[in-house]
């Protein structure tokens, strides 16, 4: 596979992953922002963060939009309006306000006429230093970086190591105008694992501890991964593309990171097949490859394998060829002879890369997969009432086509 890398300035990476807008802007959202006692908050800034298309799939990262960045303050009704928006994207709104715990608003469909309301919590006066870990975040120039949203993977207590969300935890911050943040917890911790995201800067994982003296960030200028999508000679527009580590990893006891534990990035083909994932962290070894429910119906590609070694670099993964797909076919019998109750479903994972498939399961249980490429799955059936003997799903190799795989459900056994 032949692969092309090289530094570019800053400025030429931004205007390359960020300044193009879908559609024409004319939407207007409305909101409200309230306290936890149902008081109006004033001076509240609210920010779009993320956005993406309604319909098909993005083309740009969700903060890249034109969008992104846009902001307003709350009057003294603690109301706020912000204007001039693509009809044609989805949203998530930021809010932040001193001494309160910031909130993300998700707007699944702005021209649907709802009013978004946040509730912000008010942090308590006088913390505990043992409760609370601070930091600032800045880029490689010393330059704060304002609105970084700092979200809680872990924490680490005398008791050992929590990860998710629970009650007493902030589950996220946001940095001010002056790059600083705060995370509390109602109760005492030692450390806490965070991952830190802004805009046109790498995401990366950091591990603070509580106390009262901040913790400098100190955030990259992501790469981009970029590519074409091919089929025939011809581009392959409206498809969507998936980047995952090749080592996904995970979380262990002491807030241990283990490989990269990255979510997957996805991003969608242009109408010349061309596609550009940017933010994308640096020292990761990656798979790229197109999502077998955008490409399934036209054919498959394994997937291609590429590295970011460096800020701000462009790694260019060239033409992925979609050809011929295999076609997996089965049934789901039940042990009991029951018929299969309607709307259930069988899933498909690759082994290796973070997609998948979802096939409904028709009255006789049978399913269908097409435009699957060589390699190993794993096969997850989804019947109310039934399960496999383990929880582990089935792993089969696929590596032609296949009409006879048949799948055996018994009755779970009630819990006790």
């Amino acid at each position: 596979m032949y692969m092309h890398t090289k530094a570019i300035p800053a400025l030429v990476l931004l205007l390359l992953v960020s300044g193009v807008s879908v559609g024409a802007p004319g939407l207007t959202v409305t909101g409200r922002v309230f306290d936890s006692s149902g008081r109006p908050i004033s001076d509240a800034t609210v920010m779009v963060y993320h956005a993406g298309v309604l319909n098909g799939y993005s083309t740009f990262c969700p903060s890249c939009y034109r969008d992104c960045g846009k902001r307003t303050k709350t009057d003294a009704a603690g109301n706020y309006v912000i204007s001039k928006l693509d009809s044609r994207l989805w949203f998530e709104l930021l809010v932040v306000r001193d001494g309160y715990a910031p909130e993300i608003i998700k707007i699944k469909d702005p021209s649907a006429g709802s009013t978004p309301v946040a509730t912000l919590k008010l942090r308590p006066p006088n913390l505990d230093p043992s409760h609370v870990v601070k930091g600032r975040v800045v880029d490689r120039n010393g330059q704060v970086v304002r609105d970084a949203v700092v979200t809680v993977v872990g924490v680490e207590d005398q008791h050992g190591t929590l990860y998710g969300t629970f009650p007493g935890l902030d589950p996220l911050a946001a940095t001010d105008r002056n790059g600083d943040f705060e995370i509390v917890d109602e109760k005492p911790a030692k450390r806490m694992l965070v991952t830190v995201e802004a805009r046109t800067l790498a995401a990366r994982f950091v591990v603070l501890v509580t106390g009262p003296q901040p913790q400098e960030i100190v955030l990259s200028r992501g790469a981009a991964v970029k590519g074409r999508l091919v089929q025939n000679g011809k581009p392959v527009g409206d498809a969507e593309i998936g980047l995952i580590a090749q080592l996904t990893g995970g979380f262990r006891q002491a807030l241990k990171i283990v490989g990269d534990p990255y979510p997957e990035m996805r991003i969608g083909t242009q109408s010349d097949g061309t596609f550009v994932i940017s933010d994308v962290p640096e020292g990761v070894h990656w798979f790229v490859y197109p999502k077998m429910e955008s490409v399934a119906p036209r054919g498959a590609s394994e997937a291609k394998t590429c590295s970011t070694t460096k800020p701000g670099e462009i790694v260019d993964v060239g033409d992925i060829q979609l050809g011929p797909g295999y076609r997996l076919q089965g049934k789901v019998t039940l042990s009991d002879a029951k018929p299969i109750p309607d709307g259930m479903r069988v899933i498909l994972s690759s082994m290796r890369t973070m997609d998948s498939q979802i096939a409904l399961l028709d009255k006789d249980g049978r399913f269908t997969f097409v435009g699957l490429a060589k390699g190993e799955y794993g096969i997850s059936p989804a019947v109310k009432g039934y399960g496999l003997p383990t929880p582990e799903p089935i792993v089969t190799s696929v590596e032609r086509d296949r009409d006879d795989f048949v799948i055996s459900l018994s009755p779970e056994q009630p819990r006790r």
